[in-house]
């Protein structure tokens, strides 16, 4: 049975595949506009590691509704990176939910960064979309051997074009938190039992060598 659990405060992220590139307007000093999804609903992401199982997760529709009226200011970064902004709501970053999920327009301004990204995304080399969040609703299913957590509400705070993707297409094979170039930390709100510390040890471990 899924149950309601208190809000975290930790920043997490997520990411998807999927970017398409549009050449930009004669007359445009936008070198360009990418879009594609940063996430999508009701999509399983890769396993994360947890406490006694590990678990996947799913984004509800409607998770981004609260967020894309209320927090107006959303960036879009490079890899998740507060040096390098590639463009900004309400002007060259344009955000919505359909039927599939969050989806986003960015305008490319004519600067190294962006023409390095975009140089990367035309040679196959970044064709993920990853988003930067903070929970305000979940719901928990426990399973036998794999729990799954479903997103219901968040905060929104930036999109990113990264190359390993959190939530991959049935085309993409990656099954673990280290695949996906993020570290993960498991909830505080996951159902477990008591930790065990051996395995608690060995998760922290795990972190430091992915973040580092």
């Amino acid at each position: 049975m899924s149950t309601p659990s208190k809000p975290a405060t930790k920043r997490e992220y997520r990411s998807t595949e999927g970017l398409e590139f549009r050449a930009a307007p004669e007359g445009s000093e936008s070198i360009g506009t990418i879009t594609g999804y940063a996430a999508k609903f009701d999509s399983n992401s890769v396993e994360f590691p947890g406490w006694k199982r590990n678990w996947i997760e799913r984004i509800r529709p409607g998770a981004f509704k609260r967020s894309l009226t209320e927090q107006t200011d959303v960036l879009m970064l490079w890899n998740h990176g507060n040096d390098m902004p590639i463009a900004r709501t309400p002007g060259t970053l344009r955000l919505s939910e359909d039927a599939v999920g969050l989806r986003f327009e960015a305008d490319l301004p004519d600067t190294t960064a962006a023409r390095d990204v975009l140089a990367n995304i035309k040679a196959g080399v970044v064709r993920a979309m990853s988003f930067g969040f903070e929970v305000v609703g979940e719901e928990w299913m426990k399973g036998e051997t794999l729990d799954t957590r479903t997103l219901t509400d968040v905060t929104l705070y930036e999109v990113s074009p990264v190359v390993w993707p959190a939530y991959p297409e049935t085309n993409v094979a990656l099954r673990n938190a280290p695949q996906s170039g993020e570290a993960q930390t498991p909830p505080a709100s996951q159902p477990n039992d008591e930790p065990d510390l051996t395995e608690l040890q060995a998760f922290e471990d795990r972190l430091r060598v992915l973040t580092h």
